[in-house]
């Protein structure tokens, strides 16, 4: 009896045992990141900023050199096409744009359509910032900067266009959010650009070789479910930014 007794505690902890290493081993066994299919798109590179709740909010520079991003309040910078990121500033102040005037590269502070009143500004591309620029007011008085609109030439310009919330929902009766889309504008009209990428879009930018940069959230425009809530849009706190593999005037 008494080994009986004290066998079966051990067949008990024994089995217990194997259950969770069985259970740990499945665990491990599952993938630790999913693919991200936008990465595989075969007219866009997509970049990230992961940590960054309000996405990208301003882009200067380009990807084969040195590549300039605000994410709201801080500023990075990659110099190997986003597998790293290093940032430079962080002030506590929202940065709508950028701009770039005779050398001197300025983060400006107004989020209207034009944003306008440089207040940070670098020398060397944007490795380094100051408060203190090296011209007057009668220079950064006259900068403005229209973050949805990017003008390519006299007669061709791309555009950030919100989509109006058409889509009612079934079961509240109310209107949803859609993504926002991408237009080209020509003295021929407007058409719609092929962007296939369901995003709240922040920025447009076109560098030196007419490649379109966008800037995005990682707000995604569908429904989660969390036991009895349902939330929509589903809210992810990365920096997005979208760059046209080709350039876009010729697309």
């Amino acid at each position: 009896m008494l080994f009986k007794t004290i066998i079966r505690p051990l067949l008990i902890v024994c089995s217990i045992s194997i259950f969770f290493c069985s259970c740990q081993k499945d665990a491990s066994s599952e993938p630790k990141d999913l693919i991200d299919i936008e990465t595989a798109d075969t007219a866009w590179t997509k970049l990230s900023i992961p940590g960054q709740l309000r996405g990208t909010s301003a882009i200067y520079g380009n990807i084969d050199d040195t590549l300039v991003v605000a994410t709201m309040y801080k500023i990075y910078i990659t110099t190997d096409k986003g597998a790293s990121w290093q940032m430079v500033s962080d002030e506590g102040l929202g940065i709508p744009s950028f701009n770039m005037y005779q050398g001197e590269l300025m983060a400006l502070s107004n989020f209207q359509d034009h944003s306008t009143s440089p207040f940070l500004f670098s020398l060397d591309h944007g490795k380094n910032w100051s408060r203190k620029g090296k011209y007057g007011y009668e220079v950064y008085d006259k900068i403005t900067v229209n973050r949805k609109e990017t003008k390519i030439s006299e007669n061709e310009s791309y555009k950030i266009i919100p989509q109006p919330n058409e889509i009612i929902d079934k079961e509240y009766g109310r209107p949803l959010a859609q993504p926002d889309k991408l237009v080209r504008l020509t003295d021929r009209g407007e058409q719609l650009l092929d962007f296939p990428f369901r995003r709240q879009l922040n920025y447009i930018y076109h560098d030196k070789k007419n490649r379109l940069y966008i800037g995005a959230e990682g707000t995604r425009f569908e429904w989660t479910v969390k036991g009895n809530e349902r939330t929509y849009p589903t809210s992810t706190d990365t920096a997005i930014i979208y760059i046209s593999k080709r350039p876009i005037s010729r697309q």
